[in-house]
């Protein structure tokens, strides 16, 4: 029944998994489609671009250089020099009709050319009959700004609104550009050359593959062809449409998905709108081979997982048969025959686990024999013959010296330290009492040797009820008594401290004595210290902590000769210890 229920989630799974890996794959293909496709658009929309630029930019210049042609003229110069009467001025036009004729006969795509005198007068050439508004060229809009360009040209459309604009609905792009003296570089007239926008327009309205574009051309406030589709209009005064540098971008207008083109040469602006929803798929022969073979593979990947399910399935029925005789004592090692490598492995691991774990059963054993070791050493500690007898004799002393108070306090200390010590039998005691028993070893210790050392403690109020094994202190403090201050021959300072640091306490005694050598301080590194004799209080005092806290405790020395020794230990911080004082 387990097996059953086993396999069928795995086929689920599987199932789930083809189905979300077919979803994400259709998805990545849809969009690795429509990236190509677009790409497709987009090389066509360059190509049209550059043309339509380059046809533009070919019409543009021939206007430039038939005005340089008008310009260059030397009837033109002499006769726009020459001060005429009205009747020499008419006579004159027919010399001036004679020039243009020349240089715009040719020349289909030109509606009028004016030249315009500084006295107001004018000359024209006109296959399209306009005329102007305006009485004196010097009141166009654009006068002044023609005269600043000293002969640069400048574009306008319907020159700016003074043509009188006869063909219904016609408008017209007009170059216009100053005429200088060409010895003294004065300007002596203006010259403006008029073309239909209907003539700049009808080479482009065709389509490319069948599929038509939209068109806008401008030069600052000339647009010459606007876009035919309102909404691509409404888009071209955005925002968003001038912040586009040149080159290709998509945007979606109204819903549609549009890939324009934009490029600047020469001061005109010509850009291309592609609506790619009009576009077919080009792939859809390979879209019609590509799914059956989809379809194909995932019939024989389903297969395929329901044999791996199999081979899988059988080889951890026969660890669960093994592990449950595991939970009995019967530690017997499998052989799982395995097809793979990693059935192999996870055999090969499962009896390593079963090795280490009776490996672990007798770690276990020892470490309790340990514990007991570790418990007779305690009751060693809390008697200490020959602190007690060097203590009763200093009292001695002091008492023939006729000390009594000092006598009296080493006497109280004693007793004391001891009755802290012993705690009736227990092993676990606050950590104030263990602050009082290091605070009275250190009372008798600086009677004994009055003038040696100083102490200070540090004790958070709200450790007080803490509970540490006993003697975790005493023997750090010890060391720094004798290891660090005594043999430095002058007053030093321990300094014995118990804070909260996070969710840990950190219990730290410190002294300003000789210090400890590199070598020295290497050897009492944890992995060093099990085998360190001469460590046996720092080694003991560690141990039976790891053996309370477990492995969150830690602790670290940090010496150098004549800079002292700090001993910091980590425990963990329990807000609400349970511990029993006869336990």
């Amino acid at each position: 029944m387990r097996f059953a229920k086993i396999r069928t989630q795995m086929i689920a799974y599987y199932i789930l998994l083809l189905s979300v890996s077919l979803l994400i794959s259709g998805v990545l293909y849809q969009r690795f489609n429509r990236s190509l496709i677009d790409g497709k658009i987009a090389e066509v929309s360059e190509q049209s671009l550059n043309a339509i630029q380059s046809n533009m930019n070919s019409l543009f210049d021939n206007a430039s250089k038939y005005s340089q042609r008008v310009i260059a003229s030397s009837t033109v110069q002499e006769l726009l020099k020459t001060d005429f009467t009205y009747d020499g001025f008419v006579a004159s036009n027919l010399s001036i009709q004679k020039v243009l004729n020349e240089i715009f006969l040719a020349e289909s795509n030109v509606a009028s050319v004016y030249l315009f005198r500084n006295d107001d007068l004018y000359y024209s050439l006109e296959f399209q009959k306009l005329g102007l508004h305006i009485a004196s060229i010097k009141s166009a809009p654009w006068y002044q700004e023609a005269i600043n360009r000293n002969g640069g040209s400048i574009w306008r459309i319907n020159a700016g609104g003074i043509l009188n604009t006869q063909v219904k609905g016609e408008q017209y792009l007009s170059l216009i550009r100053v005429v200088n003296d060409l010895n003294t570089a004065q300007p002596i007239g203006m010259v403006m050359i008029n073309i239909p926008l209907t003539q700049i327009k009808k080479p482009y309205e065709h389509t490319i593959d069948g599929k038509k574009y939209d068109l806008m051309v401008d030069r600052e406030d000339a647009l010459v062809i606007d876009f035919e589709n309102p909404e691509l209009q409404q888009f071209a005064e955005s925002e968003a449409f001038r912040s586009h540098a040149s080159g290709s971008f998509i945007q979606t207008i109204a819903n549609h998905r549009y890939i324009f083109d934009k490029m600047e040469v020469g001061g005109w602006r010509y850009v291309t709108a592609f609506s790619m929803s009009d576009w077919p798929n080009p792939y859809k022969a390979v879209n019609r081979v590509l799914f059956p073979i989809v379809a194909f593979n995932v019939v024989f990947i389903f297969l395929g997982f329901i044999w791996i399910t199999r081979s899988i399935i059988h080889p951890i029925l026969s660890l669960l048969k093994s592990m449950r005789k595991a939970e009995t004592g019967d530690y017997q090692e499998v052989l799982l025959n395995p097809n793979s490598n990693e059935i192999r492995q996870l055999q090969d691991r499962y009896n390593r686990l079963l090795t280490t774990i009776q490996q672990s059963m007798e770690r276990e054993k020892e470490e309790q024999m340990l514990r007991r070791k570790l418990e007779l050493h305690i009751l060693h500690q809390q008697i200490k013959p020959h602190f007690l007898y060097n203590a009763l004799e200093s009292a001695g002393y002091l008492s023939l010296a006729g000390e009594r108070e000092e006598t009296y306090r080493l006497i109280s200390a004693l007793a004391q330290y001891y009755r802290l010590s012993l705690s009736k039998g227990n092993e676990i005691i606050s950590l104030k009492e263990e602050f009082e028993i290091a605070k009275n070893y250190l009372t008798i210790q600086h009677i004994r040797y009055p003038g040696m050392f100083t102490a200070a403690y540090e004790l958070s109020d709200v450790l007080h009820d803490y509970p540490v094994p006993k003697l975790t202190l005493q023997p750090l403090v010890e060391n720094a008594l004798y290891h660090g201050i005594r043999p430095m021959g002058q007053q030093g300072v321990i300094t014995v401290s118990a804070v909260i640091s996070g969710r840990s306490v950190i219990l730290s005694i410190q002294d300003d004595g000789i210090g400890i050598t590199e070598d020295k301080l290497e050897s009492i590194r944890e992995e060093q210290l099990i085998h360190n004799a001469a460590s046996f209080g720092l080694r003991g005092t560690m141990t039976r902590l790891k053996l309370f806290y477990g492995e969150s405790m830690s602790y670290s020395i940090g010496s150098s000769p004549g800079n002292g020794t700090r001993i910091e230990i980590d425990i963990p911080y329990l807000e609400d210890p349970q511990w029993n004082k006869e336990g």
